[in-house]
């Protein structure tokens, strides 16, 4: 009686474990497609932009660049890559906790700071989500 109960329960333990392969694993990462809305502003009120334009004086001071993203699955990051006139000002990674996350960064902007930028926001394989344009100062075509 108990090598008949010893193999029924081998069985049941062969069939089972037939079962768990079946499965998808618990470990693998679900894919995900972000997507961003993204403005330059001078200040961030209760999470929304404000002050947002194209174009700021050579005296703005500091600048901010607010994302809202979406379609996270579980906490993953963002990068803000400030560029003036081609050149990497700033990178700054910043959390996504959730599906729908708010966030932003801050960049002091010097007077002699002038010309063309821009902030891509990329996720976190480098894929861009979004590009803000902008002018800082009087820009003269080149």
């Amino acid at each position: 009686m108990r090598s008949l109960l010893a193999i029924m329960t081998l069985c049941l333990a062969a069939i089972t474990s037939g079962f768990a392969q079946d499965q998808p694993l618990a470990t693998q990462t679900p894919t995900q497609t972000l997507s961003a809305e993204a403005e330059v502003c001078t200040t961030v009120v209760d999470r929304m932009p404000s002050g947002s334009a194209t174009s700021f004086g050579a005296d703005v001071g500091t600048l901010c660049c607010w994302s809202r993203i979406t379609g996270a699955v579980g906490e993953t990051t963002i990068v803000h890559i400030w560029m003036c006139n081609g050149k990497e000002m700033a990178v700054v990674e910043l959390p996504v906790k959730s599906g729908s996350w708010r966030t932003f960064s801050r960049k002091n902007i010097l007077p002699e700071w002038t010309g063309n930028w821009e902030v891509k926001v990329v996720d976190a394989a480098g894929n861009a989500l979004k590009t803000i344009a902008f002018t800082v100062g009087t820009v003269t075509a080149q």
